[in-house]
């Protein structure tokens, strides 16, 4: 039983509304969160509730799910601003033209 609750905090870690909101975040509420979940496992392994290598594996889960979402975030941005450049400078530029000519 006792397992099963590991399984459901982990699963609500990562579950699709949560990696929803961490996305819209700041980073820095990202941070915080991050090391609030760390700092929670960190109280499981303290009262003997996990042991060192379930604690060790829970932590890299977690930062993995981090650097993740981080580095999509970050692509996300970068790729979202690329779009706006080009509708702004290049698109829009030529429906303009072209709207003008008809």
């Amino acid at each position: 039983m006792f397992l099963s609750e590991k399984n459901n905090a982990i699963s609500n870690f990562a579950s699709r509304k949560d990696l929803e909101l961490s996305r819209r975040s700041s980073p820095e509420a990202r941070l915080l969160r991050l090391k609030s979940i760390v700092s929670y496992f960190s109280y499981l392994n303290k009262n003997g509730e996990i042991s060192d290598r379930a604690f060790e594996a829970l932590v890299h889960y977690a930062c993995s799910i981090f650097i993740e979402n981080e580095v999509e975030a970050r692509v996300q941005t970068v790729v979202e601003q690329k779009i706006i450049d080009f509708w702004e400078s290049k698109l829009s530029f030529a429906i303009e033209k072209y709207l003008t000519n008809k």
